[in-house]
C-alpha cells in the first residue's frame, strides 16, 4: 500500500466545525495502487471531493502488509483504503 504525506488547503464551507476555509492542514493518504504517477489525477479528484484544494504531496512510502499499525485511526484508514482503494486522514490542527 502506498502512503502519502502532504498538506492541502481547506475549501470547506465557512461553517465547518472541523476545518477553517483557506487554512492548510497536513494529511496522510493510503492507496492500494502503489504507483503515485499513475493516480495523480485520481488523488486530486478524491481530495477535491472531500473539500481540499492546492494539494501538495511531500513524501511517499510503501506500507508492508506485515507492518503493525497500533494507532486505531490509522488502522481504520488503512482498512478503508483496502476496501475502497483510497482513504485518508487529515490532522485537525492547521499548519502555521
Amino acid at each position: 500500500m502506498l502512503v502519502l504525506g502532504g498538506n492541502a488547503e481547506s475549501n470547506h464551507a465557512a461553517n465547518s466545525s472541523s476545518f477553517v476555509k483557506g487554512k492548510r492542514y497536513s494529511f496522510s493518504l493510503f492507496t492500494q495502487n502503489e504507483s503515485l504517477d499513475d493516480q495523480l489525477a485520481s488523488i486530486e479528484q478524491y481530495m477535491m471531493n472531500k473539500g481540499w484544494d492546492n494539494i501538495v504531496i511531500e513524501e511517499q512510502s510503501l506500507l508492508n502488509e506485515a507492518d503493525e499499525v497500533n494507532h486505531e485511526v490509522v488502522a481504520e484508514a488503512i482498512l478503508a483504503a483496502k476496501n475502497d482503494g483510497m482513504a485518508g486522514i487529515v490532522h485537525h490542527v492547521p499548519l502555521s
